[in-house]
């Protein structure tokens, strides 16, 4: 029986970047996925001639040394194992209350020349909120080191003197913060938030705080896509992990966590597929790149219900649809003009019917649409394959909108969502019907069926507003579970940054214990 000092159960983002961490300070790791490959969201393949990007369409610069994902890809050894290619301008937004299109630029003093030259009426909340934002980025990227900053105490007491003005509005949602600054000026805040779902699907269960940081660290840094894909990020790290020594296995499950008479973790069995070739692991630390809820099903009655009590009444995030376009000319040709457009509907008059959105496609598809996040890969050296020429459309979704029926009608319902949504793109940029060539259409029952994410959520827990600032501070990768550790966008938040934060986290908890 092989004896490691760390066994992590699923090869996402979090569990491969703890992992190379671990392995790369002379732990002995065994990572052990369920899939052809590496990656899980964090993943890029092919249908056919059609490229297709797992998740990752835009990130935050990790070479910024305020940025949370700086450290740990650092010490996973693979920062610069992969090329960061800048996306331009942060996004475009039209329609909605913007109306006109609108670019908003990638850093903090070109945002805010933008914003006030279009609503100069708001000027004063503009400078006040950016202000804010930057203020949050910036203290939360270099507290983000955790213990480590605190070996330079100038920098550490300038981090928490940039946050003090903060504190104040520390419990507020991102509405109630907009609509302290902003009153009922609803262009400015869509314009603010137009990308809504790269982090949840309503303003008003949105903590403004995270709000800030999140979007703030891509106004002082800029956007960054890996060139050539996700995969190529997460495959960095599979390969730092083996030339540490360690091990990645795929195509295997875990089917159980073993527990001694004391609740300690001695132990990961794993199986083929099929369930056949049972072989065991022994260990003392087991790292989750998994639902809480997943995890709890494969220990023992009394620890699994432990820890399903400890994340059970969080509310998880929003899934969400992503349409992939394969197109026989650059999208440009028909109208496209930035690497990453919000396109909003005209129904939406405020920010916050954003939240309508989720459930549209519970129905048919009739005169309304959800907002979408459209990404032209061809915008930038993105490294990915053309032609076809590759667009990605995602907006917000629910697994509830694809609960009901068989099979066949799902697929059947699915494409005439498709439909609609081509047609309605097409409205906006004439020629792009005529000129796709290849399509596919993942739902929230795809992420579910996928990435075995409960609820289809793709962000792990919703970053709704906490209760306490001290339960906000508290959260932890190790769970009530001793030897159990979170490293995913479940001992966090969500998307790359929250997800790689966490693991590096989770892999500084485990190397301080003795």
């Amino acid at each position: 029986m092989a004896r490691y000092d760390a066994v992590i159960i699923g090869a996402g983002l979090g569990g491969l970047t703890s992992g190379a961490i671990l392995a790369r300070e002379g732990r002995k790791v065994l990572v052990i996925e369920r899939s052809n490959s590496v990656g899980g969201a964090a993943s890029s393949y092919k249908v056919g001639d059609l490229f297709v990007e797992g998740s990752l369409h835009e990130t935050s610069d990790p070479h910024d040394p305020r940025d949370p994902k700086h450290g740990p890809l650092t010490r996973a050894g693979v920062l610069d194992a992969v090329k960061w290619i800048p996306s331009g301008a942060f996004y475009e937004v039209r329609g909605g209350p913007i109306g006109a299109p609108l670019t908003l630029p990638d850093n903090f003093d070109a945002a805010r020349h933008a914003l006030i030259e279009r609503f100069p009426e708001a000027r004063e909340g503009i400078v006040r909120l950016l202000r804010e934002m930057e203020q949050i980025a910036s203290a939360t990227g270099v507290l983000s080191r955790g213990a480590q900053v605190f070996k330079t105490p100038l920098q550490a007491v300038a981090a928490l003197r940039d946050l003090l003005p903060s504190i104040r509005d520390w419990n507020l949602s991102l509405s109630q913060k907009l609509d302290h600054v902003f009153g009922n000026n609803e262009a400015v805040k869509a314009a603010l938030a137009a990308n809504l779902s790269y982090y949840n699907d309503n303003p008003a269960a949105t903590w403004w705080m995270f709000f800030a940081a999140a979007q703030g660290s891509y106004l002082l840094s800029g956007g960054r896509y890996v060139q050539g894909g996700s995969q190529r990020l997460s495959s960095a790290l599979a390969r730092a992990i083996k030339a540490a020594g360690s091990d990645v296995i795929l195509r295997r499950t875990a089917s159980s966590i073993g527990i001694d008479a004391h609740g300690r973790i001695v132990s990961v069995t794993h199986t083929a597929r099929d369930g056949s070739d049972p072989q065991t692991a022994e260990t003392a630390r087991v790292v989750g790149n998994a639902a809480p809820e997943t995890l709890a099903e494969l220990l023992p009655e009394t620890s699994g219900a432990k820890l399903t009590a400890a994340y059970g009444h969080r509310q998880r995030s929003i899934s969400l649809f992503m349409l992939t376009l394969g197109l026989s000319q650059p999208p440009r040709d028909v109208g496209l003009s930035s690497y990453s457009t919000q396109l909003l509907p005209g129904w939406m008059t405020s920010l916050d019917d954003y939240s309508r959105a989720t459930a549209l496609m519970a129905n048919e598809p009739l005169e309304r649409m959800p907002p979408l996040a459209i990404v032209d890969y061809a915008a930038i050296e993105s490294g990915v394959p053309a032609p076809p020429y590759v667009l990605s459309v995602v907006g917000p979704d629910r697994l509830s909108n694809w609960a009901d029926g068989d099979q066949d009608s799902y697929r059947a319902k699915r494409a005439r969502w498709q439909d609609a949504l081509v047609a309605y793109l097409d409205g906006h940029y004439p020629g792009l019907t005529q000129a796709i060539t290849a399509s596919t259409f993942n739902t929230a029952l795809s992420v579910r069926q996928y990435l075995g994410a409960p609820q289809g959520a793709v962000y792990g827990f919703a970053p709704t507003p906490p209760r306490s600032l001290f339960r906000a501070l508290r959260q932890t990768p190790a769970t009530p579970v001793p030897g159990l550790y979170l490293a995913s966008a479940y001992a966090g938040f969500g998307g790359y940054t929250g997800v790689i934060q966490s693991a590096g986290a989770c892999a500084d908890m485990i190397l301080r214990e003795r």
